[in-house]
């Protein structure tokens, strides 16, 4: 740590013998003390100097210690120097009046008590540097936040180039994954013809070809129709309003193919409460959970699903309980992760973006999403959005 600077002490006195002495008397202080033989000489120094306080002798010739202060005064850089008179003699009202208007904060008669003179100075002294160490804080936080705006401005203009960037990224991605559909419903309709047309005079090889390329389109096309789904929930502002939450669910349940008895038994219960979130995009996330919960289940095990609310603060947390086949621990954080597959794609399928678009659309909607989980026990996924 550097060490604090010296304060400048001026004395002003035309005699040299009481300059040596004052010097010797405050020298303990280790303060830079500054001589002056008039008081000429004293505004000379004032030009280019600040001090914490002058000690100035009354009687000089020409230029009196009044005149002086008179003149230091004047002066907007030294005006509000403290001035300490020193005087042989102190006989008159008219002098201490002079003395006082002309910024004096003591008068000390001569000859000086070194004890007293030294206790008068050093009060100024530490003055001078609480307002040094002041000056320099100020300096210094000045300094910082001036760097913190730079970084600041910095950062937003990264940030915006970055926004930019990831909507030209999506854009593009979304314009691409769109395109590509098109030759993909191609390649599946026509190798369905053929399959369909041709089948007698293929062989059982050319026919597993056949159905693998029927497969992979179909693959291919869900894994676009995911990607496209997931751009769209990122790139949409969605307009909140309250939502029937029972009633939605009901329908949801009612129109999906495979939702129904006896092939899955899905349970709501009592009646679930309204929400705030857009109508479209929350269809997305329960379709995605029940999916979920129908397809990771163990092989004859018929899918049951509990649904519930409940209500904490001023939101309500949905859940989805299922009997499947459970997550793993290590697996729990990164579920919700895009293209993430934790289970064997052969066996279950999926594009492993599902649980990304239901994470992407509940914080889309102010809300989120988690679940608990053991394997072997089941999940329970949770949906949590703001009461309406």
């Amino acid at each position: 740590m550097n060490p604090e600077p010296k304060i400048n002490i001026l004395m002003v006195d035309d005699e040299p013998a009481n300059l040596v002495a004052l010097e010797a008397t405050l020298e303990v202080l280790g303060q830079n003390l500054v001589r002056a033989s008039s008081g000429k000489d004293a505004l000379r120094h004032l030009l280019d100097q600040d001090f914490a306080v002058i000690l100035l002798d009354v009687q000089m010739p020409e230029m009196n210690g009044i005149e002086t202060a008179v003149a230091i005064r004047e002066r907007e850089r030294s005006r509000h120097i403290p001035v300490i008179f020193l005087t042989a003699r102190l006989n008159t009202d008219d002098m201490v009046f002079k003395g006082y208007s002309a910024g004096a904060v003591d008068f000390l008669t001569k000859p000086l008590q070194p004890d007293i003179l030294r206790a008068k100075v050093e009060v100024f002294v530490e003055l001078a540097l609480v307002r040094q160490r002041l000056q320099n804080e100020i300096a210094e936080r000045t300094r910082f936040a001036a760097e913190i705006s730079k970084l600041n401005d910095e950062l937003a203009e990264k940030n915006r180039t970055l926004i930019e960037t990831v909507e030209e990224l999506e854009s593009y991605s979304y314009s691409i994954s769109h395109d590509m559909r098109a030759p993909l419903r191609s390649m599946h309709g026509f190798s369905q013809i053929l399959l369909d047309e041709c089948q007698s005079s293929l062989s059982p090889e050319h026919q597993s070809y056949l159905r693998k390329i029927n497969s992979g389109a179909l693959r291919l096309d869900r894994l676009i129709q995911d990607v496209l789904s997931y751009s769209m929930v990122s790139r949409t502002k969605f307009k909140l309003q309250p939502i029937n939450l029972d009633r939605l669910t009901r329908d949801v349940i009612e129109q999906y193919p495979g939702f129904q008895l006896p092939e899955v038994d899905i349970q709501i219960e009592r009646v679930l409460p309204e929400v705030m979130a857009n109508e479209a995009t929350l269809t997305q996330c329960i379709s995605n959970l029940l999916g979920n919960a129908i397809k990771f289940v163990e092989p004859e095990i018929t899918p049951k699903i509990r649904i519930r609310a409940e209500a904490i603060g001023n939101e309500c947390r949905i859940w989805f309980s299922d009997n499947g086949i459970g997550i793993s621990a290590m697996d729990l954080d990164r579920i919700f992760g895009i293209f993430v597959k934790i289970h064997p794609a052969e066996k279950y399928g999926g594009t492993g973006i599902g649980l990304s678009i239901v994470r992407k659309a509940a914080e889309k909607m102010g809300g989120k999403v988690g679940v608990e989980s053991t394997p072997g026990q089941g999940s329970r996924f949770w949906l949590q959005l703001k009461k309406a």
